[in-house]
C-alpha cells in the first residue's frame, strides 16, 4: 500500500438519520489513509493516484478496508450501509469485482462520474443494481450538467453537495432545488442532505425536500457503531421508479424510439435545419445544465458553421457528444465525438437529443431516399415528451 501513499487504513461509520424521528437508518463507511501513524489528506491521495494512473488500484483498497469492517461490525443487512466508489473504477462500464456478492449496499458514485462518460456510468449501475445494490448520486448540485443527466441514472438516492445546504442562496441552488423537486416528485427518490452541522441546516435540507440527513450535528464518523439501523427507509417511496426506464421497451436508436410513439412526418431539410437550430439555442439557453447529443450520418455533415455553433455551446457549459461514421475532427474540448460503425441503423440517422433541467425536445429524422439527396426529404419526428426524449438519450449513451 506505500505504493499507493499510505501504510494503513481505518474505516469509520458516520450515521444517516432519519430527520423527522432522529432514528439511524444506515451508516456511511469513511476510510481514511495514515502513513508512519500521520493522517494523509484524502484529496491528496486522490490528485496523485488519477495523476499516476492508479485510481482503480487506490479505490480498491478503499473498498475492500470499508468491506472489511463492515463485516466486523454485523452491518450486512440490507442497504444499512453506503459506500463510495470512484469514476475510475466504473470505466468502461466495468465494477470492482469486491462488489459482485456483497451484501446489498449502497453506492454512492460522485456527480464527475455522471459528466465524464456517461455510457459508461450508465452500463456500470445497471450491474450493481443486478447484484442487488442501490444507487445515490453523491453531491448533487456540484456540476450543473448532472441535474439534466439525473434521470437518465435515475438514482434511488440523491444526496445534496453540502454547499447547497450551508451558503447563501444563489440561482444554482434554485435551479438544483427545482431540478431535485421534479425528479423526486416523479421517481420517489430520497433526498439527503449531508454536511447537517445547526439548526439551520436542517432547516434549509427540508426546503430541498430532504427527508434523511448526516453530519456533525447527528454524529461524527467512528470507528464502532452505536446502534443498528432502524428499518430501512432507503426505497422509493412510490411503486414504480424512473430506473424501471432501463427495462422498457423500444428501439436501439432515437428514432425507432420515437417513431413508435409519436407521429411520423414528412419534412425537407430545410426546415429540419431550423429545428435543430432552436434546439441549440435552447442548449444555449439551459446553460450549464444543458446536456446535447446530436447524430450525423457522416463526419463531414459537421460543418465549420456546426463547429463554431458547437464552440459556444461548451463555452456556455453545455455537455456535448457528437456521433458519426468517423472521429469529429475539430470539436472543441470537452465535447465527444462517438464513431459509429457504417452498419449501425444509427448511421442513418439524424437525431438532436436535449435535456436541461427542466426542458427535453428530441428531433429524430431519416432520409427518405440517400439516392435523391439534393431532394432533402425526411421522415421525421420530433417530441418534447421527458420520458421518450429520456429513452433517446440511453440508446446514445448505450454506445
Amino acid at each position: 500500500m506505500q505504493t499507493l501513499g499510505f501504510d494503513r487504513l481505518v474505516t469509520n461509520f458516520q450515521p444517516v438519520v432519519d430527520i423527522d424521528s432522529g432514528i439511524v437508518v444506515a451508516y456511511e463507511a469513511l476510510s481514511r489513509a495514515f502513513f508512519d501513524d500521520s493522517p494523509v489528506p484524502p484529496d491528496r491521495l486522490l490528485r496523485d493516484a488519477y495523476r499516476d494512473d492508479t485510481a482503480a488500484e487506490l479505490d480498491s483498497a478503499f473498498l475492500d478496508s470499508a468491506l472489511r469492517a463492515i463485516e466486523t461490525q454485523g452491518l450486512e443487512s440490507p442497504h444499512s450501509v453506503f459506500v463510495n466508489v470512484e469514476p475510475a473504477s466504473l470505466a468502461h462500464g466495468r465494477v470492482p469485482q469486491a462488489l459482485i456478492g456483497a451484501p446489498p449496499l449502497v453506492v454512492e458514485i460522485t456527480e464527475r462520474a455522471l459528466t465524464t462518460d456517461p455510457g459508461s456510468l450508465l452500463a456500470a449501475a445497471a450491474t450493481l443494481r443486478a447484484a442487488g445494490h442501490l444507487i445515490a448520486i453523491d453531491d448533487l448540485g456540484a456540476e450543473p450538467a448532472s441535474l439534466a443527466l439525473l434521470p437518465l441514472l435515475a438514482p434511488e438516492i440523491v444526496k445534496l453537495d453540502m454547499n447547497l445546504i450551508r451558503r447563501q442562496p444563489d440561482r444554482m441552488a434554485a435551479m438544483t432545488m427545482t431540478a431535485i423537486a421534479g425528479y423526486a416528485e416523479r421517481s420517489g427518490a430520497i433526498i439527503l442532505a449531508e454536511g447537517v452541522e445547526t439548526p439551520a441546516h436542517i432547516t434549509r435540507a427540508r426546503a430541498f425536500g430532504a427527508s434523511l440527513a448526516q453530519g456533525w450535528h447527528y454524529g461524527k464518523a467512528a470507528a464502532t457503531t452505536d446502534e443498528a439501523p432502524g428499518v430501512t427507509r432507503l426505497r422509493p417511496a412510490r411503486g414504480r421508479h424512473a430506473l424501471d426506464v432501463v427495462d422498457e421497451p423500444g428501439g436501439t436508436t432515437p428514432f425507432e424510439v420515437v417513431a413508435g410513439a409519436a407521429p411520423v412526418k414528412l419534412g425537407d431539410r430545410a426546415l429540419l435545419l431550423q429545428v435543430s437550430a432552436f434546439l441549440e439555442e435552447r442548449a444555449g439557453a439551459g446553460g450549464d445544465s444543458a446536456v446535447l447529443l446530436a447524430t450525423f450520418q457522416a463526419e463531414d455533415n459537421i460543418t465549420p458553421a456546426t463547429r463554431i455553433r458547437y464552440e459556444a455551446l461548451v463555452g456556455s457549459g453545455c455537455l456535448l457528444t457528437a456521433y458519426s461514421t468517423r472521429a469529429s475532427a475539430g470539436l472543441p474540448h470537452p465535447a465527444r465525438s462517438v464513431v459509429v460503425a457504417d452498419d449501425d441503423p444509427l448511421a442513418a440517422e439524424w437525431d438532436v437529443i436535449l435535456l436541461t433541467a427542466d426542458y427535453a425536445a428530441a428531433l429524430t429524422a431519416r432520409e427518405i431516399d440517400p439516392t435523391r439527396h439534393r431532394e432533402g426529404l425526411y421522415e421525421f419526428a420530433l417530441t418534447t415528451d421527458r420520458a421518450l426524449v429520456r429513452r433517446c438519450a440511453r440508446a446514445l449513451l448505450s454506445r
